[in-house]
């Protein structure tokens, strides 16, 4: 390896030991982390996107597709069908790109995605969240590892950030080094997107980058004392129901109470903190019964457990209010790992099975003495749930193991990824 190359660049995601994916633009940043990964075994695929935003987007992502075929990697592509952009054109982007590779992922068995996010678009978020007055957790700011950050897009996904602490100038000399070629996007220096604002500021004031940086490294450490308190709180006042929902014995804390409803309800993405506290109160009060927020139902339940709240997914938001089913029917593929409702990870072992709400079925069901099981749970719990179908026939439901089909809710998953030091209760 050439002499300026740095030790960053000698081990990338050295850690790694299942197949993994890059994200890969054909811009310099995805060029030098595609090289850099080339003799790295788990990684594997290349997924490239073309967001049909430039006349010359096809050309650019054949090109390299060819160039990663040449390293070695397997090569998914997959084209944005729009009638064009004229609004939000990088969050809807993002969202579409984030969508499509988490879908990419998940149909290729691949639990790893890698993108080349770098320590300067580190410090052009900051400002941007800054801008946004989004609070110290904020300018937290990107994490190196997250499992499933964006949800249900990249559901059942890890993303990696190898080189957040690396700089774009350091990268830039890596591809001078191996005469690495790659595309510049025109965008890039489009004051109309706010990033572009952001790095420009940046790269006039020095101080300011390193200023955020700073920050950005002292919010970090405060989330992750946060998240271990909340860890511990879940430990010992909440319990995780393999259908999914989740019962506590006191009222979590309002930022934890954001990750419950998210985990029950299928969803991601902020939630209203004042909304947040105004459920924390309601709870708190001696008449409380049930409330609903952000697709969860979160009702007051006396057990000999001693657990009194439970939180349930939103009947309505599964069902609809007037017999309508808000959850469309799926055909599943065989062995490709589907994401149900944004709450169930679902694979079948034959093909053609079919996953339907239960709403419609209960009645039938009730006859059939091996769904005992499912009338055993509280009757706001058993519309919400999947059925899976074998030529029109029941075959099981919910989080469920059987010869046709495996299913497990995703609530547990992703509390635990987010408080991975707690041994959170599982039943």
């Amino acid at each position: 390896m050439d002499r300026n190359c740095t030790a960053w660049v000698k081990r990338p995601l050295h850690y790694l030991n299942a197949p993994a994916a890059i994200a890969f633009s054909g811009g310099g940043d995805s060029t030098a982390l595609l090289h850099a990964c080339r003799d790295n075994p788990f990684v594997t695929h290349a997924f490239i996107i073309d967001h049909a935003l430039r006349s010359d987007s096809a050309s650019e992502v054949l090109a390299a597709a060819e160039y990663a075929r040449s390293l070695g990697y397997k090569v998914k592509t997959q084209r944005w069908i729009h009638d064009g952009i004229d609004a939000g054109i990088q969050v809807k982007a993002r969202q579409y790109r984030y969508t499509a590779m988490g879908q990419m992922c998940r149909a290729a068995g691949i639990e790893h995605l890698i993108t080349a996010h770098t320590e300067d678009d580190q410090a052009e978020t900051l400002l941007m969240r800054l801008d946004r007055k989004t609070g110290w957790r904020g300018l937290a700011g990107m994490a190196e590892t997250a499992y499933g950050p964006l949800w249900p897009a990249l559901a059942g996904v890890t993303l990696h950030r190898p080189w957040l602490n690396v700089s774009r100038a350091d990268i830039r000399s890596y591809l001078a080094d191996y005469a690495l070629k790659f595309v510049d996007d025109p965008s890039n220096e489009n004051r109309d997107f706010a990033r572009v604002r952001a790095r420009q500021a940046l790269c006039a004031d020095k101080a300011l980058r390193t200023d955020l940086l700073l920050q950005q490294k002292q919010a970090r450490t405060r989330l992750a004392a946060e998240r271990e308190t909340h860890g511990h709180w879940l430990k010992r006042h909440g319990v995780l129901n393999s259908q999914g929902f989740i019962e506590t014995d006191a009222i979590p804390p309002t930022e934890l109470l954001l990750h419950i409803l998210n985990a029950v309800s299928g969803r991601g993405g902020p939630i209203d903190a004042a909304k947040r506290v105004r459920l924390c109160e309601d709870m708190a009060r001696p008449d409380f019964n049930a409330a609903t927020l952000s697709g969860t139902w979160v009702r007051r339940k006396m057990r000999e457990s001693g657990h009194n709240y439970v939180f349930l997914r939103d009947r309505v938001a599964v069902t609809g209010r007037h017999g309508i089913i808000q959850v469309p029917a799926l055909v599943l593929k065989r062995n490709v790992l589907t994401i149900w409702d944004g709450r169930f990870f679902v694979s079948a072992k034959t093909n053609d099975l079919r996953v339907e709400t239960a709403q419609g079925h209960l009645q039938k069901l009730r006859q059939m003495t091996e769904f005992k099981s499912l009338f055993d749970l509280s009757v706001e719990v058993r519309p919400t749930l999947p059925i899976f179908l074998r030529d029109g026939a029941p075959i099981g439901f919910g989080a469920c193991e059987t010869e046709y089909v495996s299913s497990q809710a995703c609530s547990a998953k992703r509390l635990q990824a987010l408080y991975s030091n707690q041994d959170i209760v599982l039943i």
